[in-house]
């Protein structure tokens, strides 16, 4: 992989699409999955690793990478994930600002009827089947999933209640993402 890259990431400079193509299946599954990481919601890792290919290719030509090639497209899905983040949290700040609680309230109970209705109803069908998922892995790797997703606990904190590595907590919190991704894709 790392020679791929090497040997190739000239020829992606120079607009080869088989390169560039390449290098998008090579690292797309794991980028998703450390975007995951992140975000917490499938749709939105994909989304953001499409959006930097996409400006990779863009600007291909003015990319000089100081260390890896990997490590510039890590980093690149890094911190579009913390931007994703922050306008998530801005756009709830601007709500409660601007609203008061039950104006919020009412908008949300008025909001349970609406065209997205159907969206809404996929999405709960889609939390049922990733708990259903949850329920079925490992218990060690189940704990450690819902330690992470849904306490928000770091890997340090897991690693240091539970009493194992943050390497262990790594490989769990991906095993655990692997068996959820398998199992809504064979629920599409």
């Amino acid at each position: 992989m790392t020679l791929f890259l090497y040997n190739f990431w000239d020829k992606i400079k120079e607009g080869d699409e088989k390169s560039f193509e390449r290098l998008f299946k090579e690292l797309f599954a794991e980028l998703c999955n450390y975007a995951i990481q992140y975000t917490a919601d499938r749709f939105l890792a994909e989304e953001i690793v499409q959006d930097i290919f996409i400006k990779i290719w863009q600007n291909r030509e003015d990319i000089t990478p100081t260390k890896s090639v990997k490590a510039y497209i890590f980093q690149a899905v890094h911190n579009s994930c913390i931007n994703s983040i922050i306008q998530k949290k801005n756009k709830k700040t601007i709500h409660n600002i601007f609203l008061s609680g039950e104006s919020w309230e009412v908008i949300q109970e008025s909001t349970q009827i609406n065209p997205f209705l159907l969206e809404k109803l996929e999405a709960r069908d889609t939390e049922q089947i990733i708990k259903q998922i949850i329920e079925t892995l490992p218990a060690g790797c189940s704990e450690i999933f819902k330690l992470s997703r849904f306490e928000n606990k770091s890997n340090q904190e897991i690693a240091e209640q539970l009493n194992i590595s943050i390497s262990t907590i790594r490989t769990q919190i991906y095993r655990a993402l692997e068996k959820i991704s398998e199992g809504l894709l064979k629920n599409d």
